[in-house]
């Protein structure tokens, strides 16, 4: 569940009394008709740093959504809220500076999403829980996406859904960073959230300026502790707009005891400041803080991109009470005329002689912002609650052109010294994002996370998940395949923590311990030597986990996240990146789960339990079927074919093509698997669609079996084989080619025989001349009409113009060949060549494929020596035998695997779980209450307004009544699931708890069956 609750509304308002005392009352007005019901929040929450930001100009406001804004970090308090306000504005002119950020206590009106936003911006199906608050178009949220895409026409309306926004840059371009160019469907960060607005509801008149706003939010640990925001401002009016600015006014509060300070900074050492910092003069948590462990943070804005790279030439400081509110004071300060007669007292804009750039040494600290007593925290200092605007301009911004603004939001632990911030952190962090910022705010990261599924049972959990996108992922900047594994985690509290902490050599925290690891099998495994983090033990991948030894009727979170295999050299250690955990169960890689038994009644759903059978030929691949979810098996009708050539490999050093196999429901019609890799080492690979996942195994290529399979007088003793008897000679020797599914026979026939064609070995010539063998080849993989290829096949030799008893004979056979036991197919050889320069018989039948006319090859090589009684082998030991040829019409076979190919289908059906309708014992037998007695509280009530009570053993439909021991009916509990039980929230039918006592309940389920029973309360 999104942390946008009516929950945590109310849980800071308890924490965060002085929030009436210094703003309005006022709740925040949508009196907007367009635009306003178009709002959406963009959660950017992968990393400590999280931010909830908005469609309409107020990139971050704790007012505006009562959720995340700059909470850091991850693990801290709810009310550790940095920031109050963060508004993009666009300067036109003295009267007339657009911006939400001072109306988010009023109204808003200067920015909005468009009217059309849902649907096009953003999907507008997946909704925050608490208000119905739709969410904006989210990298890792495919649902997010709208169904469609502008042209230069209109809206384009599509079956499958599009990414709204950008992809990232290509940095390894060969061009870049001359030319830009988007890799399609890859993205910046881990999660990018895009959205629009306009100033189209501007009450001082609309201009025609739209803004594209990308966030990016990251999980890796170089990127946590800041988000980025690229804004594309775009001149729709039709007129060039001159002498423009534009600016952020933020409102930054560390621990809310208003003693901080301000800073502004050149990071990257060109001579002009970039960053304004704000940090807490005692650097210590007071007020609602105090009580807290977590540490104190600097926070800066650091502005990248600016129009014509104008960087910041305005920026100001003010106490919060001082903050403009009118677009006159607005464009003063944006332009630094501090003699506009807007501004009432300049002295709390303007310090220092610059008018346009602020002063903020420290030695001007008391008289800027003299000591002050915080009653509620006892805290007597200098600072002030400080906001601050930065601006740029002027500029020209021509029509129909677009300009680039782009800033971070950085967090930089301040250490535990009180009176003593320090920025090392700090510094690190932005030397990252200026890092970053060159590459497009890209860095190298983990793999994208797998799409998992749950299944709850019995005191049991089981976890499956998808081999991709992981087990494929490039690195962005390595360009290199890097995925090492999957780690396991499990969550009490909804995904707020993962387990067992993990901390670093100083005790702070880095990570949680995983429920399980299943790595690579590679030379990456143990401990990082970059990071405080566990690598594996090559235990080999696997895509599915039993969790077990739970509470039934708890729920559960479970994160299946990816993890790369960092950088193992020692002269540049990287650490391992894992994708962030999850903070919602709407995650592709996060599921909430609550484990329990079955029905009582319920007849389980079924898969075939045998191997299955191919139509359109012999397959020696085994294809079975796993039932995985039943409750997600449909009933329906399947069939199973394969392609070849498929693409399975994709990657920068080139693709690797194969067998692919695709599923289709017969039923319906939908196609469920395109082109889906078959099942690889670990078995699991294949996704599971309809509940069920299929094993596709492919046998081993090449001959299952080989030999003289008829005999009429003695059995052959010649050496026949498919491949070298001397691998080890490698490239001296050839070592064998198999090229062929059939099944084949070689019939010995010394009254008819054949010629056959024939090729030197050496140099791949075919020779002018015949050679008669005594034999006849046929395919006969369909053994009842078998295939005379004689003539087909060939004969290969050594065309070696030699003498015989000089030299032919110490190295090859005689020319031809024969049956006769140490003939024309016998090498005599001489040492070091024994048995080396055998004679080949390549069995061949070739076909044309008649759609593109290419040859399709169908062979194989079978190496022959025909010994005599003595000979010698290849280690050049005298081997003495009792030779035999074979008889005429003796056969040799060969048979080969059967692999899956173009053209086999397979047929299988499902039968969906459902009610038995046929019960002889009553389903009610069973039931039990649980806790009972009740005392106080149980383990499945994750907060105190959440009284439960477990009734457990029920069939899938019943009806409980609740009553008091005089026969008062106090409550009525329907039950229609597959789950085995029901919880009651202990309450009346009038919302009331029950009080301590015993209570009746009774049950019935269709067909008459019935149950009674009580249980006890004590409070």
């Amino acid at each position: 569940m999104w942390l946008i609750s009516l929950v945590l509304m109310t849980r800071l308002g308890g924490q965060m009394p002085d929030c009436t005392r210094c703003h309005s009352s006022r709740e925040l007005s949508l009196q907007k008709t367009a635009g306003f019901s178009e709002k959406a929040v963009g959660v950017m929450d992968k990393g400590q740093m999280q931010v909830n930001t908005s469609n309409f100009g107020d990139l971050a406001d704790f007012h505006v959504w009562f959720t995340n804004s700059a909470h850091w970090p991850r693990q801290a308090p709810d009310d550790h809220q940095y920031l109050f306000g963060l508004g993009f504005m666009v300067g036109i002119d003295s009267t007339n500076v657009i911006e939400t950020v001072t109306q988010a206590q009023s109204r808003v009106t200067d920015w909005l999403p468009p009217d059309d936003a849902a649907g096009h911006d953003y999907s507008g199906d997946v909704k925050a829980v608490s208000d119905q608050t739709p969410f904006q178009a989210s990298s890792d949220f495919r649902e997010t996406w709208p169904r469609g895409y502008w042209t230069d026409t209109g809206w384009q309306a599509t079956e499958e859904r599009v990414w709204p926004g950008y992809f990232r840059i290509d940095v390894n371009h060969p061009d870049f960073p001359h030319t830009l160019v988007e890799r399609e469907g890859e993205f910046t960060s881990d999660r990018d959230v895009y959205c629009t607005y306009t100033d189209a509801q501007n009450s001082k008149g609309a201009v025609g300026l739209l803004v594209e706003q990308t966030g990016y939010s990251y999980g890796r640990p170089y990127g946590e502790d800041f988000v980025i925001w690229d804004l594309k401002l775009h001149n729709q009016s039709g007129r060039n707009l001159d002498d423009m600015y534009v600016g952020f006014l933020a409102k930054i509060r560390p621990d809310y005891d208003n003693h901080d300070y301000v800073d502004f900074w050149d990071t990257d050492d060109d001579g002009q400041r970039d960053m304004v910092v704000i940090y807490d003069l005692n650097n210590t948590p007071n007020r609602t803080w105090a009580s807290a462990s977590d540490p104190m943070a600097a926070i800066g804005l650091r502005v990248f991109d600016t129009p014509g790279n104008l960087g910041i030439t305005g920026f100001h400081h003010f106490p919060r009470g001082a903050t403009p509110t009118t677009d006159e004071e607005l464009w003063a300060l944006m332009t630094g005329n501090r003699r506009s007669p807007a501004l009432i007292d300049p002295s709390h804009y303007f310090h220092g002689s610059d008018p346009l750039i602020d002063y903020t040494g420290l030695d001007s600290l008391a008289s800027y912002y003299p000591a002050w007593l915080d009653e509620e925290s006892g805290v007597e200092l200098e600072g002030e609650a400080i906001n601050f605007i930065v601006s740029t301009g002027p500029f020209t911004l021509p029509a129909d052109s677009v300009v680039d603004i782009s800033i971070g939001l950085i967090a930089g632990d301040t250490g535990p010294v009180p009176d003593q911030p320090d920025f090392t952190d700090l510094w690190a962090n932005v030397r990252t994002a200026n890092t970053m910022h060159s590459y497009f705010f890209q860095g190298s990261g983990p793999p994208p996370p797998p799409v998992v599924g749950a299944v709850p049972g019995d005191g049991t959990v089981t976890l499956y998940w998808s081999a991709e996108p992981s087990e494929s992922s490039v690195d962005v900047l390595t360009q290199k395949r890097d995925f090492e594994g999957y780690k396991i985690f499990r969550s009490l509290d909804q995904g707020r923590t993962w387990g067992d902490v993990i901390t670093d050599a100083q005790g702070y925290p880095v990570g949680y311990r995983p429920l399980a690891i299943f790595d690579v099998v590679d030379d990456v495994s143990g401990e990082d030597p970059a990071f405080p983090q566990y690598l594996g033990s090559n235990s080999g991948l696997s895509h599915t986990y039993v969790d077990s030894n739970l509470v039934n009727g708890v729920e559960y979170w479970y994160c299946v996240t990816a993890y790369d295999r960092g950088n193992q050299n020692p002269d540049s250690l990287e650490q391992s990146y894992m994708y962030p955990l999850g903070s919602s169960d709407l995650e592709q890689h996060t599921v909430s789960v609550v484990p329990g038994a079955a029905a009582t009644d319920w007849e389980e759903s079924t898969v075939p339990t045998e191997d299955l059978t191919p139509a359109g030929g012999s397959c020696d691949g085994t294809v079975t079927v796993e039932l995985v979810d039943p409750a997600a098996v449909t009933g329906h009708g399947y069939r199973l074919t394969f392609e070849d050539q498929v693409p399975l490999v994709l990657s920068p050093a080139g693709t690797t093509y194969g067998l692919g196999l695709t599923l289709v429901d017969t039923t319906v019609g939908e196609t469920l698997l395109v082109r889906q890799p078959l099942s690889d080492d670990t078995g699991d690979n294949i996704p599971v669609v309809d509940g069920f996942r299929l094993h596709v195994t492919n046998p081993p290529a090449g001959v299952k079996s080989m030999g003289w399979t008829r005999v009429s007088g003695d059995t052959c003793t010649f050496d026949w084989r498919v491949e070298s008897i001397d691998p080890s000679a490698g490239a001296q020797l050839i070592q064998g080619d198999i090229h062929t599914i059939d099944d084949w026979r070689i019939v010995v026939d010394y009254s008819g025989g054949d010629s056959l064609n024939w090729i030197d070995l050496f140099t791949d010539i075919v020779q002018p001349e015949k050679q008669w063998v005594p034999i006849r080849i046929e395919i006969i993989t369909d053994p009842v009409h078998p295939r005379d290829v004689t003539r087909e096949s060939w004969l290969g030799d050594f065309a070696i113009p030699a003498p015989w008893d000089t030299y032919r004979k110490y190295y090859y056979s005689p020319l031809g060949w024969d049956l006769e036991p140490g003939g024309k197919g016998y090498v005599p050889g001489s040492p070091g060549w024994y048995e080396k320069h055998v004679d080949i018989l390549i069995l061949e039948h070739d076909s044309v494929d008649a759609v593109t006319g290419d040859t399709l090859p169908n062979y194989l090589y079978l190496f022959t020596n025909n010994k005599p009684d003595s000979s010698y082998n290849v280690a050049g030991e005298l081997e003495v035998i009792d030779a035999h040829a074979p008889s005429d019409g003796d056969e040799f076979t060969i048979l080969t695997y059967k692999p899956f190919r173009e053209g086999l289908v397979y047929r299988f059906g499902t039968t969906a779980g459902q009610r038995s309708t046929d019960l002889v014992e009553n389903p009610l037998s069973r039931v039990q209450v649980v806790p009972d007695p009740y005392v106080v509280t149980n383990a499945w009530e994750t907060s105190e307004f959440g009284k439960k009570l477990q009734f457990n053993h029920l069939p899938a439909r019943c009806t409980i009544r609740i009553y008091t021991l005089m026969g008062e009916e106090l409550a009525v509990v329907p039950h229609d699931n597959t789950q085995g039980y029901e919880f009651w929230n202990m309450r009346t039918r009038h919302d009331q708890f029950i009080a301590p006592g015993v209570y009746l309940y009774h049950i019935t389920s269709p067909g008459g069956w019935e149950t009674s029973g009580r249980f006890l309360v004590i409070k």
